[in-house]
């Protein structure tokens, strides 16, 4: 074990996982902008058009900018440490569940209501269906995320005790079966079925990050992890050149893919390259500042970002000033505009629901996690985004979910929520702070 990774263990956090999730962020939030062209037709009917899919060279790109592989890698990574510092201090795994699921439910529970709010008022005010399925479907995109990794991180404890016993056999066991479902899904013909990778390739991918824990990344030379990098994308290329996945990144999303596992692969290897570089940037206090502002808040920020831009681009096509044709030079020149009026939005909508986001102390909770209670509520806050996935988003299922977020908030959360005692963000810098203190961040998109 490499002296670095020596460092991590003891001191609980790689501050290096702190900002490739910020970094993570910032590629899904810029993607989305690039993503979302909108103009009004001659007849004046809303013309929603994925703007940077039409040029030549985004699908290699997102080769590399297409990061939910590297985020489930990375939640693999700290989610490991996490359980085995709650483990040591003899907590159980429906105790790690629990502050795994309210972590992810807690932020979401605004965000569904908001979104029963907006689609009531959009039918109220006449707009037809149609138009508000087409907005309904883009700002309810990114919810697959939000069942994928709460059922990927309720897994983290059974995954790394069978990584304990068979940790070879248990991620080739995974790609196996991902394999599997993929060729079984070319040869039946039923798109329907790759949903179930939702499974075996995120839990092969969060797999890789339990690797990653024990140090067998940092362990790697710098030439082993070049030849990671340049052998993934290898394959990748002869998979894609062959036409078994498509070259974009972003359509083996949903349903996931193989070329997803590949793609995790790359990546991390990729930032373990890069690691000693990212390390020094975060010895830099303006940037650990930074990136602890934004890490604290990341599930807000990764729900509202899509519908804060939606707003943002509607809002200027009714208005009186000139809309730019989608994809001409100048709609990319108003893109820096729009992403700054969104940040400002995004904070004001992040400072407003911060108590949502507030680490709850396991010394908060009277009583132990109940294995049957904390099921109940990890699939309550699974099934409504993955409702969205297969059948969309309506009034009804925003609604419901909604309700059922709550549920599950309200089952796990302790007879009276302490108030923090302050509101400082808390530091990155894991070996500076207490032991309370990390283990109040051991949750959710956070350490």
């Amino acid at each position: 074990m490499n002296e670095p990774h020596s460092a991590v263990m003891r001191s609980g956090r790689d501050p290096v996982m702190d900002i490739a999730r910020v970094g993570c962020l910032v590629f899904v939030v810029l993607g989305h902008l690039l993503l979302l062209g909108a103009s009004f037709s001659p007849r004046h009917d809303l013309i929603l058009v994925r703007t940077v899919e039409l040029q030549a060279w985004f699908a290699p790109v997102t080769w590399v900018t297409q990061i939910m592989p590297l985020l489930f890698v990375i939640g693999g990574y700290v989610g490991a440490l996490a359980w085995r510092r709650t483990e040591a201090r003899g907590g159980t795994a429906a105790e790690f569940i629990r502050g795994r699921v309210l972590r992810l439910a807690r932020p979401a529970v605004p965000f569904f209501a908001f979104l029963a709010a907006a689609i009531l008022v959009m039918l109220l005010s006449g707009l037809d269906a149609e138009t508000v399925g087409k907005i309904t479907f883009g700002v309810a995109s990114p919810l697959w995320f939000l069942a994928a990794y709460t059922f990927s991180q309720a897994f983290v404890p059974g995954m790394v005790a069978l990584h304990e016993r068979a940790p070879i056999s248990t991620l080739v066991g995974l790609a196996v079966a991902a394999i599997a479902l993929d060729v079984t899904r070319w040869a039946s013909g039923i798109p329907e079925l790759g949903l179930f990778n939702m499974i075996f390739v995120w839990l092969f991918i969060q797999q890789l990050g339990v690797w990653a824990a024990d140090g067998w990344f940092a362990a790697r030379s710098r030439w082993t992890l070049a030849l990671l990098v340049v052998g993934s994308f290898g394959a990748l290329t002869v998979l894609t050149v062959l036409g078994a996945y498509p070259v974009d990144m972003l359509n083996n999303l949903n349903p996931p893919t193989v070329a997803l596992c590949l793609q995790g692969i790359a990546q991390f290897s990729l930032l373990m390259l890069c690691h000693p570089l990212l390390d020094r940037m975060m010895r830099v206090t303006v940037i650990r500042s930074i990136v602890s502002a934004v890490g604290s808040r990341l599930m807000t920020i990764y729900l509202w970002h899509l519908p804060v831009i939606a707003l943002i681009v509607g809002l200027l096509l009714l208005s009186p000033l000139p809309s730019p044709e989608p994809g001409t030079p100048a709609w990319w020149f108003t893109r820096p505009v729009i992403l700054l009026i969104a940040i400002l939005v995004l904070t004001g909508i992040a400072v407003a629901l911060r108590r949502f986001e507030q680490p709850i102390s396991p010394n908060a909770f009277s009583t132990r996690a109940r294995d049957w209670s904390v099921s109940l509520s990890a699939s309550l806050v699974i099934l409504p985004p993955f409702t969205v996935v297969v059948f969309g988003l309506n009034f009804a299922i925003a609604v419901v979910g909604t309700i059922l977020l709550a549920t599950a908030v309200l089952l796990q959360l302790p007879p009276r929520l302490p108030r923090s005692r302050s509101r400082a963000a808390p530091t990155v810098t894991g070996a500076a702070s207490s032991a309370p203190r990390r283990v109040r961040r051991e949750t959710g998109l956070r350490q």
